[in-house]
């Protein structure tokens, strides 16, 4: 399999071969000038991603690439990062990184992160409690795993938010997907996307030593909370069944990653968006296990 190179002209071919189309513009450009690096703005999104509690429907329709503005918005400016309050005001109990296992083996030079719009909300916050320069995003707002799940899908070719890895960063050597969708709703139909983004992640990524799934944000205990009743934010047993079988189809390679729960309710600023407090919260949940699991 060929080396993808600086400008990942490999990624593009590949694209190209599948959809018939021009590699101009693409994955070539993923480290082209995106501005910013700071946390999103807290408070619901015009469109976030999640199902009941949306003032605004969202856009399933899938349009490619990142929206220029979207992107400023979500990384422009800066929310202040403070201690989260202790003790959960919803339904009792803190959860943090569930089932973390033992410490992941390695100490990967460029660890790539795939998320929606969520995770560009606390990624800021995220790199200055992680402490170093071997992390970085890749965001597309609605980017549902059966989005991804295709290989020609302009969502792969988008670019690395700034700053990117010191090291590597058009060959990262991890790759966290972090799956999400508002319309598979079994077993069978995740294990299936989960399969075809594991595969596409091979074939865009064959620098990738691992590869990891992870599911989206649940409230404490996974219970609905009072103060937020969006579908969105628990997550379905079906989806960890998946994430975890298909993990297992590859051992050594694909992982499940951790189950993160926000530890207080009042960290939902509404449907699966998340309050300042609740971006810092969960930043800190996420780097407190990256630390430990390098």
């Amino acid at each position: 399999m060929r080396p993808r190179s600086g400008k990942r002209a490999a990624v593009a071919l590949f694209a190209a071969w599948v959809c018939g189309c021009s590699s101009a513009g693409g994955v070539g450009n993923r480290l082209a000038g995106e501005a910013g690096s700071g946390i999103a703005p807290s408070g619901p999104d015009a469109s976030p991603d999640s199902g009941g509690g949306a003032t605004t429907p969202p856009d399933d329709t899938g349009a490619p690439g990142v929206d220029a503005s979207e992107a400023q918005a979500a990384f422009g400016s800066e929310a202040s990062i403070g201690s989260p309050e202790s003790g959960n005001q919803g339904n009792g109990g803190s959860a943090g990184a569930a089932d973390a296992g033992p410490p992941a083996p390695g100490n990967f030079a460029c660890n790539e992160f795939i998320g929606l719009w969520v995770a560009s909300q606390w990624w800021g916050a995220f790199e200055k409690d992680i402490g170093d320069m071997r992390w970085q995003l890749v965001f597309q707002h609605h980017g549902y795993l059966e989005l991804f799940a295709d290989p020609a899908s302009p969502y792969w070719k988008n670019p690395v938010v700034n700053p990117p890895c010191a090291m590597h960063s058009a060959a990262p050597d991890r790759v966290l997907f972090l799956a999400f969708s508002l319309t598979l709703d079994t077993l069978d139909q995740w294990q299936t996307n989960l399969r075809k983004v594991v595969s596409n992640i091979k074939q865009l990524f064959p620098s990738a030593k691992r590869i990891e799934l992870l599911s989206t944000l649940r409230s404490p205990n996974n219970v609905l909370c009072p103060n937020d009743m969006d579908p969105g934010t628990v997550v379905a047993p079906y989806v960890d069944q998946a994430i975890q079988t298909v993990a297992d189809e590859s051992p050594g390679l694909v992982v499940a990653g951790p189950k993160i729960a926000v530890t207080d309710c009042t960290w939902w600023a509404g449907g699966t968006d998340l309050t300042a407090q609740g971006n810092a919260g969960v930043a800190r949940l996420y780097a407190d296990y990256y630390k430990t699991n390098p």
